[in-house]
């Protein structure tokens, strides 16, 4: 167990489940021409996409907004699929859908035991808009890719760098909780522990391993408290 002073969150896949408007976002691109298959056969294009992009831009030290990186990620599809659809509307519907995604069962509850005995904040890498609202109902500072023109796996570490100042503690007093590979690399990288929410239960493929797993926000207070 840890002698934590501030609790780092991931949003998506974190806090709250966008696997909840996968669905709807594409029946609303595709429209009559959707079928379930169909939808998730681009979703992976998209992700494929925007992660190609994403890591090239990182690895030329450029910031690109996930706006941008998506609405070249529709674009790609569209083409290749002979699809008549407007990336922007598209990239529209994406971030509307993501802020209407259902927390996680146990993520009110952990936020409401959270926010008594730490600072809280979120962490994300997108857009201020893709962010669901819900987080302004408590005391929790964001720190969103777009406000600091940073990603968290950035070499720069930027997006952690910003939270261990804002803060003014020790990394080592700070904790993030996220489910991807850039969740724990870029913590690490800044001296943060790096926990890993893997709720499907996936295999780690990174030689950097997380310092804490858990299945979902329940577990962080075996870690924490």
């Amino acid at each position: 167990m840890g002698s934590f002073e501030v609790i780092s969150l991931d949003m998506f896949q974190t806090l709250v489940n966008v696997e909840s408007r996968k669905e709807q976002i594409w029946k609303r691109i595709l429209q009559e021409s959707y079928t379930y298959e169909i939808a998730c056969e681009h979703g992976r294009a998209l992700l494929s996409h925007y992660y190609s992009v994403s890591t090239q831009a990182r690895k030329s030290n450029q910031f690109v907004l996930t706006s941008d990186i998506y609405r070249s990620s529709f674009e790609r599809i569209f083409m290749n699929h002979n699809i008549s659809y407007d990336s922007l509307a598209a990239v529209d519907i994406l971030f509307q859908e993501h802020r209407l995604s259902a927390l996680y069962e146990e993520t009110e509850d952990v936020l409401e035991r959270l926010i008594k005995e730490f600072q809280v904040c979120i962490v994300s890498d997108t857009d201020i808009v893709m962010l669901p609202d819900f987080y302004k109902n408590y005391p929790i500072h964001l720190f969103a890719s777009e406000q600091y023109q940073s990603y968290k796996n950035d070499h720069e570490n930027k997006m952690f760098k910003e939270v261990i100042q804002h803060y003014g503690v020790d990394p080592s007093k700070v904790i993030h909780i996220g489910d991807t590979a850039s969740d724990v690399l870029g913590a690490k990288r800044a001296g943060i522990t790096a926990c890993w929410i893997n709720r499907d239960q996936l295999p780690w493929n990174q030689d950097i391993k997380p310092d804490y797993i858990i299945k979902s926000l329940d577990e962080l207070f075996q870690i924490v408290v």
